[in-house]
């Protein structure tokens, strides 16, 4: 979803510090970092740790989970990435050549069931990633299937579609219903915190459109602009505090991970930036600061 915001002039005003929410420093070649919070409780020695709140274009190689105070020492462990949440799709391909409940709507008939065995789920331009990650390093695999369309039989007889609403069985406490972070963490100590986790994603972009106002009287004018965030990252962030980065960045498909972390680092300090700074050139780069909390919605 596209998100528009007015500002006057050449430059964004600062903001003050805002204590919630997650931040962004979004650069203009659609990808970004984030910084969020992740509330854990935790044990002395190895925990289980689910975060269910990450973007589906999340690079999970470039994870970095901390205690911001300092005062707890978390170890990752394992790490795995879960980008399959539950859809219609997704169960109907994993009830391939089994026989369920289709709930049939007719307007001149009552609602009635039929089954139907699901010979072939269909896929509509679906892809499906999976990732596990050992410590920092891991690998990424990959799997992708062309359009199709779904084969049911009811009676002995085939159709190319549906016959009715699908009604499945239960998947158990596995199933997740956004993508997912799950982590074997080594803390060294009992503790309640609230951890920083920062980490690079694709899907999210920005750019500024002017307007100018000239009056029929006079030698002034008004500049108008519009600051839009595109978010297609599958995740809306709520109350962001965001900073725009303009400049070209030299990104390779394959980075090293010294480079990955580097990145997130960078951009980390960036955010944490005195917030009455409105620009602040460097190089062939200016950071932007948005002067208060905006949703960008993701589609």
């Amino acid at each position: 979803m596209k998100t528009s915001l007015v500002f006057a002039g050449l430059t964004l005003l600062g903001f003050k510090a805002i204590a919630a929410g997650p931040a962004l420093t979004i650069y203009n070649q659609n990808f970004a970092v984030v910084r969020d919070t992740v509330p854990l409780d935790l044990k002395e020695g190895v925990n289980e740790v689910r975060f269910a709140d990450m973007t589906a274009t999340a690079e999970t190689d470039s994870v970095i989970l901390r205690d911001p105070t300092g005062k707890v020492k978390l170890q990752v462990l394992d790490q795995s990435y879960r980008n399959d949440p539950v859809s219609q799709e997704l169960l109907l391909t994993l009830n391939e050549g089994k026989t369920i409940d289709f709930v049939v709507h007719e307007a001149s008939k009552p609602d009635h069931i039929v089954q139907g065995k699901i010979i072939r789920a269909g896929h509509e331009g679906m892809q499906y990633a999976q990732r596990a990650y050992s410590n920092s390093y891991g690998r990424v695999i990959q799997i992708q299937r062309p359009q199709t369309t779904p084969i049911i039989e009811v009676d002995g007889k085939l159709q190319f579609s549906l016959p009715g609403e699908p009604i499945f069985p239960s998947l158990g406490d596995d199933t997740i219903l956004n993508p997912t972070l799950s982590w074997k963490l080594d803390s060294s100590k009992a503790a309640k915190l609230d951890a920083e986790i920062a980490y690079i994603t694709d899907g999210l972009s920005w750019h500024a459109d002017y307007n100018l106002v000239v009056p029929e009287n006079g030698d002034t004018l008004d500049i108008v602009g519009w600051v839009t965030f595109d978010n297609q990252s599958g995740k809306t962030f709520r109350d962001a505090k965001i900073k725009l980065m303009a400049g070209d960045v030299n990104r390779l498909e394959k980075v090293e991970m010294e480079d990955r972390l580097q990145m997130v680092q960078t951009a980390a300090q960036a955010a944490q930036a005195q917030d009455a700074v409105t620009e602040k050139a460097f190089s062939e780069f200016h950071l932007y600061t948005i002067d208060r909390p905006t949703t960008p919605r993701s589609h």
